[in-house]
């Protein structure tokens, strides 16, 4: 069994909606415009509603209330676009999946602040927008999600085991002979997202195994080991002593320093609520 194998059997039910689909078509495309993508997203009531909710809310902060979709569309840019439609739409998705199982809201919590952690580092260390790196965070963990859709009763047993500190994915190799890591990635490139939002996905574990897209694989990583000291909020004033493991990182050839990791995980846990509220606003009734 390879992870093609499981999404090819699970493929009606793992596939995104239609307009989202579109949409992601025309964001690929070279010769869409932005006004084709805004109406695309006008068509339908639930992304318009959160599109307006995303740009009104104090995560931009923008000085006036903004009540157009096309210009909506236009304030944030396709990149952002893309990440509301693809979050929102993957915690649909998977929204059936049993809570005794696995507690949805605090996995939705993770890895949106898995998100913000990668945006955060793009941006502090190549100076862009940083949104593929806010998604590739925002869907690393999308296997697991597979992984108990398919095979519940099965996968409980290792979320068992992984109690006893054996990290998860190891267990997941020696069950499965891969990982969740090479299965959400699969799930994302069989959505026909682009391969700087999956690769990164696959070899979050090991990106010292790959030299394709070897500085996104290593900032994903980076970013899983900030998330992983302080998941899934920073509850406590002790950041510092949580952080102490990750003294004298280095991403490509930037050294960040404690105090640039400190205010990044800070800055990411205030931000989570608000962007979580947005794409799956059930969750955040328990924060």
């Amino acid at each position: 069994m390879t992870p093609n194998d499981i999404i090819d059997g699970v493929d009606q039910l793992l596939s995104l909606p239609d307009v989202v689909i579109r949409i992601n078509e025309l964001i690929e495309s070279d010769t869409s415009s932005i006004e084709e993508i805004a109406e695309v997203i006008g068509h339908d009531p639930a992304l318009s509603a959160q599109l307006l909710k995303l740009v009104n809310s104090a995560f931009y902060g923008f000085p006036a209330q903004i009540d157009s979709i096309n210009r909506a569309t236009n304030l944030i840019g396709t990149d952002e676009i893309r990440s509301l439609i693809l979050a929102s739409s993957a915690a649909s998705v998977f929204g059936n999946i049993s809570t005794e199982l696995i507690d949805m809201d605090s996995f939705w919590h993770r890895s949106v602040y898995c998100g913000l952690i990668a945006k955060k580092l793009y941006r502090l260390t190549h100076k862009g927008n940083g949104e593929a790196q806010f998604l590739m965070g925002l869907l690393h963990d999308i296997g697991r999600l597979v992984l108990l859709t398919t095979m519940s009763k099965d996968y409980a047993q290792q979320l068992q085991q992984a109690k006893d500190h054996t990290p998860l994915h190891e267990l997941e190799r020696r069950w499965l002979g891969f990982d969740a890591a090479d299965l959400g990635a699969a799930l994302l490139e069989h959505w026909h997202l682009p391969a700087r939002l999956w690769v990164p996905v696959k070899y979050q574990h090991n990106p010292e195994q790959t030299d394709r897209l070897a500085p996104e694989c290593q900032l994903l990583s980076l970013s899983l080991k900030i998330t992983n000291c302080v998941e899934p909020e920073v509850k406590n004033s002790n950041l510092g002593e949580q952080l102490n493991e990750l003294d004298q990182l280095q991403l490509g050839d930037t050294q960040l320093t404690e105090t640039e990791i400190e205010t990044i995980a800070m800055e990411a846990n205030i931000e989570s609520l608000e962007v979580l509220s947005i794409i799956n606003p059930g969750a955040t009734a328990i924060f």
